[in-house]
Order: C-alpha cells, then sequence, then structure tokens
C-alpha cells in the first residue's frame, strides 16, 4: 500500500518550491573588455573581469 499520491493528469509533477533554478548572471556590458581566449564581452566583478562564455579570468593586477 502506498501513500504517495498520484500524478496530476498531464504526467508531469508541479514544480517543487525551494528547488527552482539560480537566477542568471547579469548580461555584460557591451563595448566592455573582450576575452584574451574566445573573444566575448567580459564582465567585472571586483578586480576580476570573468568571461561568461569560457570562464577565463584576468585579474586587476594582470598587465
Amino acid at each position: 500500500m502506498s501513500c504517495r499520491k498520484p500524478p496530476p493528469p498531464g504526467g508531469a509533477e508541479p514544480p517543487r518550491p525551494g528547488g527552482a533554478e539560480p537566477p542568471p548572471r547579469p548580461a555584460p556590458p557591451a563595448g566592455g573588455p573582450v576575452c584574451d581566449l574566445c573573444g566575448a564581452t567580459m564582465y567585472e566583478l571586483h578586480c576580476k573581469l570573468i568571461c561568461p562564455a569560457c570562464g577565463y579570468t584576468r585579474d586587476c593586477s594582470d598587465p
């Protein structure tokens, strides 16, 4: 004997609260610094430049 409720009609279960995906990263500003590896526009986070496409990071102390 099972205590689980049957799935709703249509076969899909409703989304669970608290299981939401994290919010998307903010879009990089147009005309900002360009990634040395892939050429995508990077965004600044404190003293770092981060490429949203390939994950390359550059520190503010790098030439």
